[in-house]
């Protein structure tokens, strides 16, 4: 992970990229290193960047028409959120999923989810709702499956952080974050799956609404369920096959 800052000349024609590396586009200086990682997190969710691929650091900066320092700084955002791995004999490959790991995620969420749920459904706030309430319809009219993702994730932030639980949150949202290769997998595999997930949000914020535990909670976990069923299937699918598929969720 290792290269010489490359100066950023956005006025100069766009490099092809790298062998081994797409061209994923010139990201804008001025928000480098947020538009890199945003950038990279989309390609790895939506396979442009399989399970596996080696990202070098001077590579990545070509294809991207930034400097080495905001690609430096957005692996290291991107290994803290699972979706690079790092060791000293393969420097930097996007995180490759599995059946194991997308069971291991599940069932933890599926642990957490009543208690985050019984703490949430006490402590959310009208204006928390609303932003839920707000993500939601996004997610209705969002055109773009890897956007979809990315709402999904700031959609169930919010309840994580209305359980006031801060051990709680940051066990859910690492799941969360590493559950996006997962999410992706499940609305590429299901043309359903997405419509289901969207009538589930719009519940899941009726029922905090409502201040009706119950139904918060199997609003939830059947929501979890879904997900992991049709993820499960989907990689079921791609290990009998010769096809290699890298992560969504």
């Amino acid at each position: 992970m290792s290269g010489s800052s490359l100066p950023s000349l956005p006025s100069r024609p766009v490099p092809k990229a790298a062998p081994g590396v797409p061209g994923l586009g010139p990201s804008p200086i001025r928000t480098a290193y947020t538009t890199v990682t945003d950038r990279l997190r989309k390609a790895i969710i939506a396979g442009e960047l399989p399970g596996g691929t080696r990202l070098v650091q001077t590579e990545l900066a070509q294809s991207l028409s930034v400097s080495v320092t905001p690609v430096r700084e957005a692996l290291r955002n991107l290994m803290s959120e699972g979706l690079v791995d790092y060791s000293p004999f393969h420097g930097a490959t996007v995180h490759q999923t599995s059946r194991a790991e997308l069971e291991d995620i599940y069932e933890l969420r599926s642990v957490l989810i009543p208690l985050a749920v019984r703490e949430g459904v006490k402590n959310i706030t009208v204006a928390e709702l609303d932003a839920a309430e707000q993500l939601a319809r996004q997610m209705e009219a969002e055109t773009d499956p890897i956007g979809w993702v990315e709402l999904n994730r700031e959609f169930h932030k919010v309840f994580y952080v209305a359980s006031r639980r801060p051990k709680v949150y940051e066990l859910l949202v690492t799941l969360a974050d590493l559950s996006s290769l997962y999410v992706g997998l499940s609305i590429s595999g299901d043309a359903k799956r997405r419509a289901r997930g969207d009538d589930d949000h719009l519940e899941i914020v009726r029922a905090y609404r409502a201040t009706d535990l119950d139904a918060a909670t199997k609003i939830t976990l059947a929501h979890n369920l879904d997900t992991l069923e049709v993820a499960r299937a989907m990689l079921g699918e791609i290990d009998g096959g010769s096809t290699s598929v890298a992560s969504g969720d």
